[in-house]
């Protein structure tokens, strides 16, 4: 793979990537684009002042499951998009940096042998430290200080060499091969081995290496850490929380508990990481260290006004990312297991219906109750706890629509508690005050000291005042539909003296138990480049989901619309004030 020089650059590496040599600190390749400068260590990469060509690699090849772990050291706000990373079988040694294109996507992943995609913006803040590798399975995952957030990409071919690649691209200025202290090691290591995440690691699963991290060979890492784990390991039983939290599958409704469930099962077809652990079918637990696909589909279609329910029995937070819910017309009786993708989104590259919102539920707590809602008009509407409602997206309610969930990431264990024909819930009946329980209303006026003479105008008024003391009186007795309170400055006299009604009384009604919010998941990034805020609206469908330059683009390709599926006849720009 080229000559073997002070880079490293790759000869003698084997296909079997485990036997690379992860001695060597990773640093960055001498050969780069024209726009970048390096440190004298190496470490750190810079764009010059122009925003393209900027592709550099890293110094040897990763090995299979050893985490790269990069600093985003400067930013900008002044450009639009981020770091793009992902892997090469390109060895850098064998061509030059003017020949290297301006971008490594789409100009060197549109080529075999290169894999990579753009950093949602939202993880490129200055000071972030970006972490990523790939498994034997050819998955790209990644996390963010020091958390897995989850799967970034599929494909990569494991059977040759890989480096790192990155382009400095967008608002991405400089980034630094990070060296982390032995604290970062340790807790990594306990992670590893079980003893911080209170699990035992899965037979045959490979831990991933931290090699980058020292600038020594990371075979000696176990032996040092050993020597401190035996002191730690008893304050480490007491003091971490346990993360991963499984109650038993009886756990009582709390929030429905008059709503009549009619029993909804789930399919047959479920991910490979699923177990359906009861008779009934309609608990389902993910495996133990596995955080995708976990796939559950309901044994039905759906009918428009009707509810599901779900009941939360197991949570793990070690993990990042929700639950995430869709439909499809598509018969979960025509789908094989292995069609499954781990990244829900892969679906919607299926020839039927499919639509999917991820991460709808990002904070779970044991005994959560979550309602998602068909409505008449294919409306789809999530409440958690019976509480504030939400839409998540809206379908075609002309088709058989089968419900489908991800149980990702932080959610482990759930229980369908059925389905229900949707009833609004009923506002309380407002408590009527206690002072108009207790006789007639009477305030006592400030005294004055001019006497004031009867006239025809004041008996005129008395009269007045007590039929309206009379009418008061008379409401009171029926029955009673809103409260009334007592204006500030009025109040109850034991004195005989003469009823005058308060000249105005505010009436307080109930409001609404329900109201809409933004959904938990809801941002203004595009779902194709990832990088543009949401400035368009597709028409019909009426979906906001692409920035005007990429919807633009989708129709003149003859695409859909990627939630709905339906065609898009014109884009329309929008303006957020």
């Amino acid at each position: 793979m080229g000559n073997h020089n002070s880079n490293h650059s790759g000869k003698g590496f084997s296909a079997d990537l485990t036997g690379v040599n992860t001695d060597w600190p990773i640093q960055f390749h001498d050969i780069h684009g024209d726009n970048v400068a390096l440190s004298h260590d190496k470490a750190r990469a810079r764009r010059a002042d122009s925003f393209c060509k900027s592709i550099c690699f890293s110094n040897r090849p990763i090995a299979i499951n050893e985490r790269v772990y990069l600093k985003f050291v400067q930013t900008s706000s002044s450009w639009s998009g981020v770091l793009r990373f992902g892997f090469t079988s390109l060895d850098p040694g064998s061509t030059q940096g003017p020949d290297l294109p301006r971008y490594a996507c789409p100009d060197m992943t549109n080529k075999p042998g290169n894999w990579a995609k753009a950093l949602g913006e939202r993880y490129a803040a200055i000071n972030n430290v970006l972490h990523f590798w790939y498994n034997r399975n050819g998955d790209v995952m990644f996390g963010i200080n020091g958390e897995d957030i989850g799967l970034f990409f599929t494909g990569v071919a494991t059977n040759t060499p890989l480096w790192a690649l990155m382009d400095i691209y967008g608002n991405t200025i400089e980034i630094e091969f990070v060296k982390l202290g032995i604290n970062i090691v340790l807790r990594d290591s306990f992670k590893n081995s079980g003893m911080f995440l209170k699990k035992k690691k899965k037979k045959g699963s490979e831990a991933p290496l931290l090699n980058n991290m020292l600038n020594r060979p990371s075979v000696s890492m176990p032996s040092e850490i050993s020597a401190i784990t035996s002191q730690m390991t008893a304050m480490t039983s007491e003091t971490v929380p346990p993360t991963t939290v499984i109650q038993s599958n009886s756990l009582p409704i709390k929030y429905y508990t008059m709503t009549r469930f009619s029993l909804m099962q789930w399919h047959k077809l479920q991910g490979k990481n699923i177990e359906i652990t009861d008779p009934s079918r309609t608990i389902a637990c993910r495996a133990p260290e596995e955080f995708c696909n976990g796939y559950v589909f309901s044994s039905r279609p759906l009918k428009c006004g009707e509810k599901v329910v779900l009941q939360v029995l197991g949570i793990d937070r070690s993990y990042v990312g929700g639950l995430a819910v869709g439909f499809t017309t598509c018969s979960p009786d025509s789908v094989s297991q292995s069609e499954l993708p781990d990244d829900a989104d892969l679906l919607l590259d299926r020839m039927e219906y499919w639509v999917v919102n991820k991460d709808v539920y990002r904070s779970p707590e044991i005994g959560d109750e979550l309602c998602f809602h068909l409505t008449n008009d294919g409306e789809v509407r999530y409440s958690r706890n019976n509480s504030k409602v939400a839409t998540l997206m809206h379908v075609d309610r002309t088709l058989p629509l089968w419900i489908f969930f991800d149980i990702y990431g932080n959610i482990q264990k759930m229980r369908c508690l059925g389905v229900a024909p949707h009833q609004p819930p009923v506002p309380p009946r407002p408590r009527s005050t206690s002072y108009l329980t207790q006789g007639p209303l009477s305030v006592a006026l400030p005294r004055t000291e001019r006497q004031v003479q009867p006239t025809t105008q004041n008996i005129a008024n008395s009269h007045a005042s007590s039929l309206q003391q009379k009418q008061l009186q008379e409401q009171h007795a029926a029955s009673m539909v809103r409260s009334i309170s007592v204006p500030s400055g009025v109040y109850v006299s034991s004195k005989s003296s003469p009823p005058v009604p308060p000249k105005s009384h505010s009436i307080s009604t109930p409001t609404s138990p329900t109201e809409k919010t933004i959904p938990e998941n809801e941002t203004s990034e595009c779902t194709v480049c990832y990088e543009r805020e949401v400035n368009s609206v597709l028409y019909k469908c009426g979906h906001v989901c692409m920035c005007f330059e990429c919807a633009i683009h989708v129709k003149e390709k003859g695409a859909l619309c990627p939630i709905c599926r339906q065609t898009i006849f014109d884009v329309i720009r929008i303006y957020k004030t």
